[in-house]
C-alpha cells in the first residue's frame, strides 16, 4: 500500500484528511489567541492595581504634605490653632475629603460629639475608601473608636434632654456611619 493510498485511499478520505489539517490548524490558532488574550487581561490587571497603588501612594504624600502643620499643632493639642490652619486649608483644597477627617478629630477632641459625627458622615460620604480596609486611606478602626466613645455620651445626653431633635439626629448619623464601617464601601 502506497502512502498516499495509506492517506488518501480515495478523494473522500483526502477531503476528510484535508478537513481536519484545516480544523487542527484552526483549533491550534484559536487557543494561542486565547492565551494571548488571557496573558493581555493579566497584564493589564496587575498594571491597573500598580496604577491604583501607585495613586493611593501620591494622594498619601500630598495630604501629608497639605495637612502637616494640622498634623504637628493637632499633636501638640493646641485644638484653635490646628482649626484656623485646617479652616486655611479647606479654602485652598475645597475638594479634599480628609478635611473632613480633620475637622471631625478636632471636635471629637474639644468635646462636640455631634458635630464630629457630621464631619465623620460627610468624610465617609465624600470618600468611601475610608471606610473601606482594602485601600490605603482605611481610617474605619479610628472612626468606629470615636462613634463607640460618642454613643455612650450621646445616649446619657439623650435620657436628660429627651427631645432634643440633635441629638436623635447624631444618633442617626452615628449608626449609619457604624454600619458603614462594619460593611466597608457600599
Amino acid at each position: 500500500m502506497a502512502i498516499k493510498d495509506k492517506f488518501f485511499g480515495n478523494a473522500l478520505d483526502s477531503f476528510t484528511t484535508v478537513s481536519l489539517a484545516v480544523l487542527l490548524v484552526i483549533t491550534a490558532v484559536m487557543l494561542a489567541q486565547h492565551g494571548a488574550m488571557a496573558l493581555q487581561e493579566k497584564g493589564a490587571s496587575v498594571s491597573g492595581k500598580e496604577l491604583a497603588d501607585e495613586m493611593y501612594q501620591k494622594r498619601l504624600e500630598q495630604d501629608k504634605k497639605i495637612y502637616k502643620e494640622v498634623q504637628r499643632l493637632f499633636g501638640m493639642r493646641m485644638y484653635t490653632a490646628a482649626e484656623e490652619v485646617l479652616q486655611k486649608v479647606q479654602r485652598d483644597h475645597p475638594d479634599n475629603p480628609r478635611s473632613f477627617i480633620y475637622q471631625a478629630r478636632l471636635q471629637y477632641n474639644t468635646g462636640k460629639m455631634v458635630e464630629a459625627i457630621s464631619s465623620y458622615r460627610q468624610a465617609v460620604d465624600s470618600e468611601p475608601d475610608f471606610v473601606d480596609n482594602n485601600t490605603p486611606l482605611f481610617l474605619g478602626k479610628e472612626i468606629m473608636d470615636h462613634l463607640v466613645a460618642a454613643k455612650t455620651t450621646l445616649a446619657q445626653e439623650l435620657k436628660s434632654r429627651p427631645k432634643d431633635e440633635e441629638i436623635r439626629k447624631a444618633l442617626d448619623e452615628l449608626l449609619y456611619l457604624q454600619r458603614r464601617v462594619a460593611g466597608g464601601c457600599e
